[in-house]
């Protein structure tokens, strides 16, 4: 039997080979505590990407199937409905069953939530959403595409592994290059240490299509720095998988990234609701009534 954790991962393999077969370029989410696991954008027909980004929230197990009426229900907390209805990519929900294959998806969606007690709320899923070509335009329909946007998302969502890097002296990148496929560059992989053959320190599941490694690296990692270390042709991977060697460190953009975020959770200055001295009305002579003319009578009109 498999182990939460093994579910989980074999859930989120399942939903990320699903939206790559309809035609999504899925980057997997190291830090997903925080409620988003992937970040999938929708490639045009040429397999180039169209700036049409989703964020995906997978739930694996047969668990996770509850029914209410017809439909499945997921029952979420407070923290992860601000989280998502806050986030700046729109959000779906996807629940996988490992045994019947079964995925079916729905967008957070405020008018969609059900409320309960104590910050609780539930969200139905109708069993007809299932996670496959039939539901694509859906899914492209709630995708944003403001390209400030998605680029200040995808550095929110980079800052950890930003935060892994900034402080690493030497850093090798791996990135595969799969030559006869349309999501030819697949996954990245990062070694600390003079040797590039040395064992990998970090990994992040991404895969998206690019006619160079240099618009590969600008729309995927933005905040580094990158040199050519290597190139090895698809001649040592089978004719199938080249692979870039770079050498690479965060640049002024990550860390200006993180900068900002240490700014955006700064303490402001203690508020003084009174000055140090306070004036005394009292003596203010202007403040009082005028006297009355003795010479003006009520009511002269002056003729």
């Amino acid at each position: 039997m498999a182990s939460t954790d093994q579910t989980g991962r074999i859930g989120i393999h399942a939903v990320s080979a699903i939206l790559t077969e309809m035609g999504w370029a899925v980057r997997e989410q190291a830090t997903s505590d925080f409620g988003v696991d992937l970040q999938a954008e929708k490639l045009g027909p040429s397999g180039d990407g169209t700036g049409r980004l989703i964020a995906v929230q997978v739930k694996s197990g047969k668990s996770w199937f509850k029914k209410r009426g017809p439909n499945y229900v997921y029952y979420g907390s407070d923290r992860h409905r601000e989280y998502w209805l806050s986030h700046s990519l729109p959000v779906f929900i996807v629940l996988h069953d490992p045994e019947t294959k079964l995925t079916v998806w729905q967008k957070i969606e405020p008018h969609l939530i059900v409320e309960g007690s104590k910050g609780a709320w539930s969200i139905d899923i109708p069993p007809s959403q299932t996670l496959d070509t039939a539901s694509d335009r859906f899914l492209m329909q709630g995708a944003a595409r403001d390209l400030g946007s998605i680029r200040r998302v995808r550095l929110a969502l980079d800052l950890e592994h930003i935060r892994a890097l900034v402080d690493v002296p030497v850093i090798y990148m791996k990135i595969d290059d799969w030559v006869n496929k349309t999501l030819n560059f697949r996954g990245a992989e990062f070694v600390f240490n003079d040797d590039p053959d040395a064992p990998t320190d970090m990994a992040i599941g991404y895969m998206m299509p690019g006619y160079s490694i240099a618009y590969f690296m600008a729309v995927g990692f933005p905040w580094l720095n990158w040199e050519l270390h290597e190139y090895l042709d698809e001649s040592e991977g089978a004719y199938e998988v080249a692979q870039w060697i770079l050498s690479v460190e965060v640049n002024d953009v990550g860390r200006s990234a993180l900068r900002l975020e240490e700014f955006y959770s700064s303490d402001l200055p203690p508020f003084r609701p009174e000055p140090d001295g306070t004036q005394n009305f009292d003596d203010w002579d202007d403040c009082s009534e005028p006297e009355p003319d003795p010479n003006e009578e009520e009511g002269n009109n002056g003729l």
